[in-house]
């Protein structure tokens, strides 16, 4: 007779189902469970940090390169002159400067300030220099708006150090179209009921030769004299001509500011004045030196807004 095979498994079964629930008391009671658990946590914080950190840098790099450039300053303020004609009191001089158009700024940024300025009314219109930031053809298509800006004592301009780059002579080419009277090295004189004031403008001290006697000459030395110098650290050197006021650019403010540091990497020509209003020399001659409107290098600002400017000149008694 052939035996007959039977395979009873269920007590083999008990047995190991015993040893499973053997083991699982001894994971829970050695403390394997909770230490994955901490290791799920910990990779679950790690992601959620690194996803934190890409929102704040994108955050942060939105607001330098978005929000903060296109957020335009209008700083207004008074200055008295001991100098200034009665004729030419609460005369309203708008200032801007350092636009580098090709730079992330084109004719829209400056269709902005234009509207800006037409809306303010100025009596003069002051730019100092760096209309591109490399070539003539970046300011082409603004040539039509900048000729559309009206002020009954005029609009004046110079070039700053981008203006050079290229073409240089197109930038002064593209001027001519514009109704701004170009000065290098040069002075205009303005006439108003009998008395008269002169707006001075120097050339660029890095690509070119300020030349403040040329730009004098022929002038009375009690005359009221505005001066535009695109790097403001020539003050020091302009208040000995017997400037009266100072209007600069150049700096950008600095560009990228840190607090309770102040600018990051000011540029050569402009790293003792950096923004703002300052008093110079023992005469104590103002110079103004704007933040401007566009950028270079880099296509961000960091607390450093971009600025215009509508400076109200008084007669002092």
């Amino acid at each position: 007779m052939g035996k007959s095979q039977h395979i009873h498994r269920p007590v083999a079964d008990d047995k190991e189902d015993t040893a499973l629930s053997l083991r699982d008391n001894d994971r829970a009671a050695s403390g394997t469970e909770p230490v994955q658990q901490m290791r799920i946590s910990r990779r679950s914080f790690l992601k959620k940090a690194a996803a934190a950190a890409v929102g704040t840098a994108a955050v942060a790099g939105g607001y330098a390169a978005v929000w903060e450039p296109g957020n335009l300053e209008i700083t207004q303020f008074t200055l008295q002159l001991p100098r200034l004609p009665a004729s030419f009191n609460d005369m309203r001089v708008f200032h801007f400067s350092d636009m580098h158009l090709g730079f992330f700024k084109d004719e829209n940024d400056m269709q902005h300030i234009a509207s800006v300025i037409s809306g303010m009314k100025p009596d003069m219109i002051c730019f100092t220099g760096d209309i591109v930031d490399d070539y003539a053809e970046s300011m082409a298509s603004s040539v039509p708006i900048l000729n559309s800006l009206h002020a009954p004592l005029g609009k004046f301009v110079i070039l700053g150090n981008h203006d050079y780059r290229g073409i240089p002579e197109g930038v002064e080419a593209l001027y001519k179209k514009t109704g701004f009277t170009l000065l290098k090295n040069e002075h205009h004189v303005i006439h108003k009921d009998g008395q008269s004031i002169a707006v001075v403008g120097l050339e660029d001290i890095f690509l070119s030769t300020p030349d403040p006697e040329a730009a004098l000459q022929g002038l009375p030395d009690g005359m009221f004299k505005l001066l535009l110098m695109h790097e403001p650290d020539y003050a020091d050197t302009a208040v000995s001509y017997g400037f009266d006021i100072q209007l600069s650019g150049h700096t950008h403010g600095g560009q990228v500011r840190i607090p309770l540091f102040g600018a990051v990497l000011p540029p050569p020509g402009g790293r003792k004045y950096v923004h703002g209003l300052y008093r110079v020399g023992a005469d104590a001659m103002p110079l103004y030196v704007s933040r401007g409107v566009g950028m270079t290098h880099l296509p961000i600002r960091v607390l450093c807004r971009p600025e215009v400017s509508l400076i109200t000149l008084r007669t002092a008694l």
